[in-house]
């Protein structure tokens, strides 16, 4: 009783309890789901079921063992009710802002090529962004929802019809990776070890846990370290909340698929046109999707590097023994109010 008493108090002993409590369900689901024929599994259908589902489990986990394992509410872990849709609406922007970045720089070397848009899905795309960043600048002005915000959210839906499958399969996938990720692991190693080694650690289990997705590479697994594994860390820890984390993460993945139509970690999802990659697949990243190429290490490593100087310069980062530099009534709490990146 006083082993499980000491596990429990323990950061490493709470992120071990709570993986185990994501793990066993999630394996369990998708040992039902393996009961269905192979060709759904790999269908978009079957894609969608498992995400979502999956997704919800690790939700209600974590959700769970942060009220009676941890003793914590939402808002302490960066899942505040202020400001959320600003917050997850300007970082969906931003990660898909650096993926355009990344786009453009093979577009420049002649490795990306648009082979075919629908006029239709052109208009639905210009209205998922333009009320994207209208929303952002409305609620960046005004917090509460009015009338006009309810318009541009009904343009918002109809102009991301066209990849209504791809982003919901999207979002299943960005929560789970991003309540586990930085939800779950790199805030207890980061609480026990401090932020630099947490960085490191989840760093390296993010670009592992990919190795084993259809056309992986060495330097695919290191672009996935460098992109989600770092930068998405970065921004978590200047901002404490898990809405920027998922929301960069998000329009990253969502502008890579569905908008530029390329691959996506060996998948190819439905969205508002095709392309087609050429070029050396380490600068383009391949089979695999721009994401694991060469360009996008150069880029989003330099955006990293400088957030990483941002974290360091404006004190955002803990010391392993930070506990000790604080009085014994003191609480580390996740903050309300997002920070400009």
């Amino acid at each position: 009783m006083f082993l499980l008493c000491r596990l429990l108090a323990s950061d490493i002993g709470q992120l071990v309890i709570e993986i185990v409590f994501v793990a066993v369900p999630v394996l369990l689901l998708v040992a039902l789901l393996n009961l269905f024929l192979a060709s759904f599994l790999q269908s978009l259908a079957g894609d969608l079921l498992l995400n979502v589902l999956a997704a919800a489990i690790i939700a209600v986990v974590f959700f769970l063992t942060l009220r009676k394992i941890e003793h914590r509410s939402l808002s302490e872990v960066g899942l505040s009710g202020h400001q959320w849709l600003y917050q997850l609406l300007l970082s969906f922007l931003c990660g898909g802002t650096l993926m355009t970045v990344v786009t453009l720089a093979l577009a420049i070397t002649g490795s990306y090529h648009i082979t075919g848009i629908h006029p239709f899905a052109a208009v639905q795309l210009v209205c998922f962004i333009g009320a994207s960043g209208l929303l952002v600048l409305l609620l960046a002005r005004n917090k509460k929802i009015g009338f006009i915000h309810c318009v541009l959210i009904v343009f918002l839906v109809f102009g991301v019809f066209p990849a209504a499958i791809s982003l919901l399969i999207l979002m299943g996938g960005v929560i789970q990776e991003e309540l586990v990720f930085r939800g779950m692991i790199f805030r207890k190693l980061e609480r026990a070890f401090g932020s630099r080694l947490a960085l490191v650690i989840s760093a390296i289990l993010f670009g592992i846990i990919h190795a084993w997705t259809p056309h992986a590479t060495l330097i695919g697994i290191v672009a996935l370290m460098v992109t989600a594994g770092v930068l998405v860390a970065v921004i978590y820890m200047l901002t404490r909340s898990l809405w920027w984390a998922m929301g960069v993460h998000f329009g990253w993945n969502f502008f890579q698929g569905p908008i530029f139509g390329t691959q996506l970690s060996g998948h190819a999802l439905p969205g508002f046109f095709s392309s087609v990659i050429t070029g050396p697949e380490a600068w383009t990243g391949g089979s695999f999707g721009p994401q694991a190429g060469l360009a996008s290490i150069f880029i989003v490593g330099s955006v990293g590097c400088y957030l990483f100087w941002r974290a360091v310069r404006e004190h955002r980062m803990l010391a392993r023994n930070w506990r000790e530099r604080l009085p014994d009534n003191t609480q580390v709490r996740g903050t309300d109010m997002p920070v400009t990146l």
